[in-house]
């Protein structure tokens, strides 16, 4: 943990909530190995499934951006938390760490994508955040120093349940949280190897048909984005500039003219709504060189399932309903 008083560089992953923005925050790397998050020091519960509803976030009537859970730190009133898998540690608003009673501990410098500034942002340390029959203990948490969207009081990063073998059903509203099965029963047919940093999800994938590379799963997103350079080698022409707003300021975007095709994992998805956006500093943090970024509309009508301690990932159609089996069939062998 962090001694007071140090300060440390950190990142926000990609800021892409429009003028009511949200930062997502990214522990600097201090060594090579940076693949595991280090939001809590533990979870104290049973070994056994748990099955946690979530709610729709739509900052605009016409404009479902992510889903919410509902939590507690500390003891403290209910939150509405943004469940992230572009952000690796827990933030809050200033009025919703206050009510929290969250004591800062250590200063941390944000670094934004695009042209976005430098920004100091206060870190601290929850002893217990509880979600549903969950609790979590040692929490590290980011406090913005301003608001973030409208009908949020903070991210809750999705690697937070990285002890469980997680299926997020994102058209139900439901997040399935189950016991990992024995490694040497895992089987991972149909599944997707995730390259993991910081508790970030990073697939190879293909932009349009044309562009390997590696995208960003980004449920907390609500545009997906391509890299600055990855629209000059699409050909995309762009539209008007929009500004997106984090917690460390403004970024330009430019709304490209037509969207954008992601294929990976075993599936083809459209975004409609896509932005060219500088993500050299997202890369260069993460060494990942980040061709894009799939936010949630494009991944609204998926369940994701998602093995941290494997580094795997599917992506399944609402249709299909089925959750994917990480364990083999008894009759055909573990492989």
């Amino acid at each position: 943990m962090m001694g007071s008083g140090l300060a440390r560089y950190r990142a926000t992953a990609v800021v892409l909530l429009g003028a009511s923005g949200v930062s997502h925050c990214l522990a600097q790397p201090s060594g090579p190995d940076i693949s595991q998050p280090t939001t809590c020091s533990a979870v104290a519960a049973p070994e056994r499934a748990y099955s946690l509803r979530l709610t729709s976030f739509a900052p605009r009537p016409t404009q479902a951006s992510g889903v919410l859970l509902d939590g507690r730190i500390d003891g403290g009133p209910p939150l509405h938390l943004l469940l992230d898998s572009g952000a690796s540690h827990i933030t809050l608003d200033a009025r919703a760490s206050a009510r929290s009673a969250i004591s800062a501990v250590s200063e941390s410098h944000l670094v934004g994508a695009g042209e976005s500034p430098v920004r100091s942002v206060r870190s601290g340390i929850a002893g217990a955040v509880q979600v549903g029959p969950l609790q979590f203990r040692n929490c590290l948490v980011d406090m913005a120093p301003g608001g973030l969207a409208e009908g949020i009081d903070g991210v809750i990063p999705l690697s937070l349940f990285d002890r469980f073998l997680i299926r997020l059903d994102l058209p139900g509203r439901t997040l399935d949280l189950m016991p990992y099965p024995d490694r040497e029963a895992v089987q991972t047919a149909g599944f997707e190897r995730a390259i993991l940093r910081g508790g970030l999800l990073f697939l190879r994938g293909v932009l349009n048909n044309a562009l390997e590379g590696y995208i960003l799963l980004d449920t907390g997103a609500s545009y997906s984005a391509v890299s600055r350079p990855a629209a000059r080698v699409l050909k995309k022409s762009t539209g008007p500039v929009i500004g997106l707003q984090g917690a460390n300021g403004v970024v330009s975007g430019d709304l490209l003219a037509a969207g954008a095709r992601f294929d990976f994992a075993g599936r083809s998805l459209a975004a409609e709504t896509v932005v060219a956006l500088d993500l050299a500093a997202l890369s260069a943090l993460h060494r990942v060189e980040a061709i894009g970024v799939l936010g949630y509309p494009a991944l609204r009508a998926s369940i994701l399932t998602v093995s941290y301690r494997d580094g795997l990932v599917r992506i399944d159609s609402r249709l299909h309903g089925e959750t994917p089996a990480l364990v083999a069939d008894k009759k055909a062998g573990a492989r």
